[in-house]
């Protein structure tokens, strides 16, 4: 058994329901394409080139992969093709042709960052499909290549996005710009993204994954080399209980009022529920302070903080009007690991802590998790192991 699983690929993250549906999707994206680009076809023109069946797989079976970027497979098809196209019409020796059309389509694709293995079978198809004439005969490019590739990408983007809810294939990661503010990996790892790329130029191979992913993977290694090897501590553990809250309809000054007494630096907002709907800060407050050289801090602050006595009015009035509404909350049972990238990284001071309904409980601050990770000496020892680990 050993001989033949050497021969074998290595078993995948998928379920066998993402199996299927990644096989009903390619169906799908062929046949749409083969249908849609029959009615718009000429008379004894092809309607479906062969390597949009190899696309298919890589559009919908792995779209996290370089190859399967919108730019890889439109540019990388489409130029394979029109180099066909070229060596068709100057080289009339089938075997030097389609040794030429594949060899240059490769480099090009290389060389403009658009590598789809696909699209060598396009340079081929090409050879086929092409009438020697005086001029290159470019009714192959237009029809049914380009027609094919746009079909087949519209409908990768809907199904990927819409339907798998995958968003790989139309979000390529954005360049990081290493900082050190911004450096989103490099507070977790000690190892940040220009450290990644000078390792991965030492490979003499084509390695089918970026930079980014692999800081993403690296991190989430790291985090969970943590979960598995610290002692076992939840949000529940380290939260303070009987916090401080307000309403949507609380009045701002009572709000002030409140955290001037009682030196709070956060107040959760909270409906008729107990669910978190937004918090405020002392940033909060100062925002909706619109200072002028014609008037005091002193001044602004009385007007913005008394409530108004007119029926209607252009300044907030409750919390509800000055809070952040986007919170992010995590359940009591959530282990500390997955709190530091939100302060680390996200730079949050506070999270809110909910139960299983999604009701308030409790407030994480950041000092609360660093006196956590500070007790736990393997936190240290797991960090030195890991990263000796990855350089070696």
């Amino acid at each position: 058994m050993t001989f033949f699983h050497n021969f074998t690929i290595a078993s995948n993250q998928l379920t066998f329901i993402q199996k299927a549906y990644a096989a009903v999707a390619c169906l799908i994206a062929i046949f749409l394409t083969a249908t849609i680009t029959q009615l718009y076809a000429f008379e004894n023109t092809g309607i479906l080139v062969a390597s949009m069946g190899a696309s298919a797989v890589l559009l919908f079976v792995v779209p996290s992969s370089t190859m399967a970027k919108p730019w890889p497979f439109a540019a990388g098809q489409m130029i394979s093709a029109l180099v066909g196209i070229y060596v068709a019409h100057y080289e009339t020796d089938f075997v030097r042709a389609s040794a030429l059309a594949v060899g240059l389509s490769v480099l090009l694709m290389l060389l403009l960052r658009c590598l789809h293995p696909p699209g060598a079978a396009t340079a081929l198809a090409s050879l086929h499909n092409t009438v020697n004439a005086d001029l290159p005969d470019f009714s192959f490019l237009l029809m049914p290549v380009g027609v094919n590739v746009v079909i087949m990408l519209t409908i990768a983007l809907l199904v990927n996005r819409l339907i798998l809810l995958r968003i790989q294939l139309a979000k390529t990661p954005s360049p990081v710009h290493i900082t050190n503010q911004n450096d989103q990996q490099g507070h977790l790892l000690s190892i940040n993204k220009g450290d990644i790329e000078q390792v991965i130029q030492r490979f003499d191979k084509f390695l089918d994954i970026g930079p980014d992913d692999l800081c993403q993977l690296l991190t989430q290694l790291h985090l969970l080399s943590f979960q598995k090897n610290a002692d076992i501590k939840t949000c529940c553990d380290i939260m303070q209980r009987n916090i401080i809250t307000v309403e949507y309809a609380t009045e701002v000054e009572w709000a002030w009022t409140l955290m001037h007494e009682h030196h709070l630096k956060v107040l959760p907002v909270l409906d008729k529920s107990k669910r978190v709907i937004g918090i405020v800060t002392h940033y909060d407050f100062l925002k909706h302070i619109k200072l002028t050289p014609y008037h005091s801090f002193q001044e602004k602050w009385l007007w913005f903080i008394k409530p108004s006595l007119d029926v209607t009015t252009q300044k907030p009035e409750v919390m509800g009007h000055i809070m952040t509404r986007k919170v992010k909350t995590l359940s009591a049972d959530t282990h500390i690991a997955e709190l530091v990238p939100l302060v680390v990284n996200e730079g949050h001071h506070h999270v809110p802590i909910v139960d299983d309904e999604q009701r308030f409980v409790g407030l994480v601050f950041q000092s609360s998790l660093l006196t956590a990770l500070f007790n736990q000496q393997v936190f240290v020892d797991s960090t030195k192991a890991f990263q000796k680990k990855i350089l070696q």
